[in-house]
């Protein structure tokens, strides 16, 4: 998710619900009212603010544990929340969300993978950052591989976060940490992702809720899968870990996993796949403040110019594209 965790952003991108449903893009919710809808963006902006401290949490617990035993522990205790908080949606699992719980799963696992290790290697914030390049990556995805239209400003808008991106990872001359290429490969991983998950659930009778709970599991299964692979180690880590460290494990798999998706399966329901994802660009921001105040990162002039160039062309990037998907003209480009 963001992150971003993003403990799978994925899902943030398309409609979620809490019953079967057709999962394609979804019009705003009818006759929401306006009080709900308020409420409903306050508690998806607290998920923006919990993604966003993520990176920080991320990038302190690596001093402890390793990545897939911290995969494990985190995203078991999340899908742990989420199956009992909804049981009575399990009933009548279909073989097609299983399987594409566990496509999308072994795909979220990769991305986590790659942004709890690369956070790692560099500055929170540059993290924070340099993942939402996958908004921009979206629909030019879709255009080459779907031959979707794309609104001619997302072109601009795409070489504007890259110029941001330039500015962030090219703090120090011409280094660039490996952290941000890590995390760059995430941020392309999940823009694939996003892209496959809308293409293969669309107009499918599917239970989104189910389908990201077999996600969350496959993650925690992927990790301990490979915690296995050196298992003193892995025992030993979990054995000696703080208690401070427990506790911000604990709250990246309650806080960072199950509240966030709980709150959007909400917010879905009484606001619109756009509106929830605007409020979400903000994501990088609080990772920034988390970065700055928590860890104390400088942030150069370089720095926060390119920060906020790769936000700002996130955030129109959204806007547009969620424009172009309304518009009467059909999607699909005519050869």
């Amino acid at each position: 998710m963001s992150t971003s965790d993003r403990a799978a952003k994925s899902v943030a991108e398309a409609q979620v619900v809490d019953e079967a449903v057709p999962a394609g893009p979804a019009p705003a919710a009818p006759g929401a009212r306006p009080a709900t809808t308020w409420l409903s963006d306050i508690g998806v902006l607290g998920v923006a603010i919990v993604w966003g401290s993520t990176y920080v949490a991320m990038q302190w617990s690596g001093q402890f544990i390793s990545v897939p035993a911290f995969l494990f522990l985190r995203f078991a205790m999340g899908a742990l929340v989420i199956t009992v908080l909804s049981l009575r949606v399990w009933r009548g699992v279909t073989r097609e969300e299983v399987s594409l719980g566990v496509l999308f799963g072994c795909l979220l696992f990769g991305i986590l993978s790659l942004e709890t290790l690369g956070v790692r290697y560099t500055l929170a914030s540059n993290a924070g950052f340099l993942i939402s390049l996958s908004v921009m990556l979206v629909p030019l995805i879709e255009r080459v591989f779907l031959r979707v239209r794309v609104a001619r400003s997302i072109y601009p808008l795409t070489l504007l976060s890259l110029a941001g991106c330039a500015l962030l990872t090219l703090d120090q001359g011409l280094s660039v940490r490996s952290g941000d290429l890590i995390i760059l490969a995430a941020a392309v991983i999940r823009a694939a992702q996003i892209v496959l998950f809308g293409s293969r659930s669309k107009g499918r009778e599917v239970s989104l809720i189910r389908v990201t709970g077999i996600e969350l599991w496959v993650v925690a299964l992927g990790g301990l899968l490979l915690s296995l692979v050196q298992p003193e180690r892995s025992w030993h880590e979990v054995e000696h870990l703080p208690g401070d460290a427990w506790l911000v494990i604990a709250y990246l798999g309650v806080a960072g996993t199950a509240f966030a998706f709980l709150t959007q399966l909400h917010a879905a329901r009484v606001s619109s796949p756009t509106r929830v994802g605007l409020v979400l660009s903000t994501e990088p921001f609080f990772a920034a403040v988390f970065a700055v105040v928590l860890l104390s990162e400088h942030l150069g002039p370089a720095q926060l110019a390119g920060g906020a160039l790769v936000l700002l062309s996130a955030y129109l990037g959204r806007w547009v594209d969620a424009r172009q998907r309304s518009s009467p003209p059909a999607s699909e480009v005519k050869e």
